[in-house]
Formats: structure tokens, C-alpha cells, sequence
């Protein structure tokens, strides 16, 4: 097993294919490439097709994933809102890499009750690992994820939705030679080959946790039988000053309960998901999920502090258990960097720190995909890894 990560920084196609494809053919010292990512920023999206197409052919990839994104990382560098390339390049001996797109019109047939997802997926017993790449426009991920825990459920799912675009038909999404501007692409990994997941969420859990007693489809309307709004209310009066600061700054998300039977929640324990608006008729919470009366939830906020210990914990953890990985795949939030954090480069840096100069390449997106206790979800705010042993 082989895994080789490049990054590249250039306003010149050319000059980045050449830098690209020779860090790579070094790192591979021979070895053939059996998967081939790029994940190529925006500024750049003339040259998309170029750029992944002649990459792919002077490596002789087996098969080529490509992506568009806002901004790109690996190498030690988050390289954001700036012409960039990112690649891994995996060699992986008995191991089965099978590639999959979805089309836009697709979707219904494939969310159904039938076998069409697992007809297309499907790669033995022994799968270790679903990741996908989606047009955040006509991807309908929530179902395409429950479609997939039901037909997959011990697969995790990890990547995560283009970035950096503001209209339909922007996104570039690339299998080989065959580039689309819609829908989903990925590969399936199956055989000897160990994936562990973090998805670490970077916030933290503030006030004290609320019982929805009503709710319908992403409508909050009662928090402990009261209208939702007045319960937030009286939350925020209620706050210590440190924390109501916060909330001004980053604004406020909400957790739902993964497992409500642990009865004593903390950081991790949730969900964590966006607040939309108020729902004025009800006097309600429009937040980015679906809502049923009985779950437990709290309010969140983020923070550069909490942000940091969370990726650190998981990493050491993870390091504790296991052997460092031989690479990574990273999906950040568009809104991590130097959005949240005072410095460039910090969750790619703080890897590095933890787990030592492994190979590591990704992008910032507009979604990001990762189990949480053992369930799959599309998130935001997070980043979300995927470490290959």
C-alpha cells in the first residue's frame, strides 16, 4: 500500500500538471497509481478538464476522481481562494476500487425501496469505505445517505460537496475523461484495507438541553411546551457573558442527541446543525434537519478554542488505539481557515503535529460527509477525515 499527496499553487495549467504529476511519480517510486484524486479550486475552472485529464494520463491512472472546490489543502497548507491543486495518489495491492456517478435524473429510481443502489455499489461483503463527491445543487444527500446506510450499513461515507460556486451548472465533477456539472461521483473500497473515520464537529454545547415537544419536517414549534422561540429567548438572557460574545460572533447552531440513551450529554454527543430563521407562524426554529417530537437537543456555538481541542482529542485518540495511518483524506468546512481560525493552515498543521508527516490531501467544502457514532451524516462546520491503514 502506497499512498503520495501533492499540492500546487500556480495561475499556469501547465505549470501545475508538470509539478504535480512529478511529485507524484516520485512518491510512487513505480508503483502503479490505482486511484488517482485532484481536487482543483475555482479559480482554475476553465482549465479543469485540461489540467485532471493530462494529470490522469501521464500517471496512467486506473481511475481519476476530480472536484472543484473553494479552496484546497495538503502538504502542510490550506491554500485558500487562490488557483491550487491537490492529489493523492494510492497504490493499493488486492485491494477492489469500483467507481460509481449518479445522475441528476437518477435520483428517484435510486432512492426507491429496490436493489438499484446496491446493483450499482455493490462490491462484496467485505466493503470498507463509500466516497463520494456531490454537486451541492442536485444532490438529494440526506436520502442518498439514508439509501445508503440502508443498503451498506456498515459502510461508513465520507467526502463532500463541491465548493465555491454560486449557481447551478458551475460544478465540475470528473470519472477519467468524463467530466459532469450534476449529480454525484465515488468509489467504493473493498478488501484488506482498514479506513477509521473523525468527524470532529468544533463545537460546543451551551445552556442546558430541551425536549422538542412539537415539530414537522425542519420546524422547531416547542421546546418543553413552549413556543421555540421564547425558550431560545430566555436562553440568551441567561448566558454567561463569554458565551453570549460568541454567539454574536459565529452565530448559533443547535445539536440533536446521536444516543439519547447515554442520559448525560457533552461535546460530541450531537449533531450539530445550522438554525435557519424563525418560523413566525409558530413562533418556531427552522434549522437544517428533520425534526421529530421527543428528541433531545441543545443550542451550540463555535469557536477557534473549542474547534482546536475537539481535532486534537480525536486525533490523539485515534493514535492511541492504533497505528499512524500511511494518509488521509481531509474534508473541511468552507467556513474553517482562516474564517474561524486567527492563522492559516490550522487543522492540516495540527494533524501534522499529532499524527507526523503522513500524506494528506482534501479540500474545503460546501457539506462534508463522516459517520457520527456509527451513522452517516452530511454536516457543516466540521471536518471530516478519513484515515487509511
Amino acid at each position: 500500500m502506497r499512498m503520495v499527496s501533492a499540492i500546487a499553487s500556480q495561475e499556469e495549467p501547465g505549470r501545475i500538471i508538470g509539478e504535480l504529476t512529478q511529485q507524484l511519480r516520485k512518491g510512487l517510486e513505480g508503483d502503479p497509481a490505482d486511484l488517482l484524486m485532484l481536487f482543483v479550486s475555482t479559480p482554475l475552472q476553465k482549465h479543469f478538464g485540461g489540467i485532471t485529464g493530462q494529470i490522469c494520463r501521464q500517471l496512467g491512472a486506473r481511475t481519476m476522481l476530480a472536484c472543484t472546490a473553494e479552496s484546497v489543502l495538503g502538504g502542510g497548507r490550506e491554500i485558500e481562494r487562490q488557483a491550487a491543486v491537490s492529489a493523492m495518489a494510492i497504490s493499493l495491492p488486492g485491494v477492489t476500487i469500483g467507481h460509481f456517478r449518479f445522475a441528476e435524473e437518477e435520483w428517484p429510481e435510486l432512492m426507491g425501496e429496490g436493489k438499484t443502489l446496491r446493483a450499482r455499489l455493490e462490491t462484496g461483503p467485505d466493503l470498507r469505505l463509500l466516497l463520494m463527491f456531490g454537486d451541492p445543487f442536485t444532490t438529494p444527500v440526506v436520502h442518498l445517505r439514508d439509501a445508503c446506510s440502508r443498503e451498506f450499513p456498515h459502510a461508513p461515507i465520507v467526502g463532500g460537496m463541491a465548493s465555491g460556486i454560486m449557481h447551478p451548472g458551475e460544478t465540475r465533477l470528473a470519472i477519467g475523461d468524463n467530466i459532469f456539472s450534476s449529480g454525484l461521483i465515488g468509489v467504493s473500497f473493498a478488501g484488506p484495507l482498514e479506513v477509521d473515520c473523525v468527524v470532529s464537529q468544533g463545537c460546543r454545547p451551551i445552556g442546558k438541553t430541551f425536549v422538542i415537544t412539537r415539530g414537522h419536517d425542519n420546524i422547531i414549534e416547542e421546546l418543553d411546551h413552549e413556543p421555540a422561540l421564547r425558550t431560545l429567548r430566555k436562553m440568551i438572557d441567561q448566558l454567561p457573558p463569554a458565551d453570549h460574545d460568541l454567539m454574536e460572533q459565529r452565530g448559533l447552531q443547535i445539536g440533536r442527541v446521536i444516543d439519547e440513551r447515554k442520559g448525560n450529554f457533552g461535546r460530541g454527543d450531537f449533531l450539530v446543525r445550522n438554525i435557519l430563521g424563525i418560523h413566525r407562524p409558530s413562533h418556531g426554529l427552522s434549522i437544517g434537519d428533520m425534526v421529530q417530537s421527543g428528541q433531545i437537543v441543545q443550542f451550540q456555538v463555535q469557536d477557534a478554542r473549542t474547534a482546536n481541542e475537539d481535532l486534537r482529542l480525536l486525533l490523539e485518540g485515534e493514535l492511541l488505539l492504533s497505528n499512524a495511518p500511511r494518509g488521509v483524506l481531509m474534508f473541511s468546512c468552507n467556513g474553517r481557515g482562516t474564517h474561524l481560525f486567527q492563522t492559516p493552515n490550522h487543522d492540516i498543521q495540527t494533524l501534522g503535529d499529532i499524527l507526523g508527516p503522513i500524506p494528506v490531501a482534501g479540500f474545503f467544502c460546501a457539506g462534508e460527509l463522516g459517520p457520527v457514532g456509527g451513522r452517516n451524516f452530511i454536516h457543516g462546520q466540521t471536518v471530516s477525515l478519513a484515515l487509511f491503514r
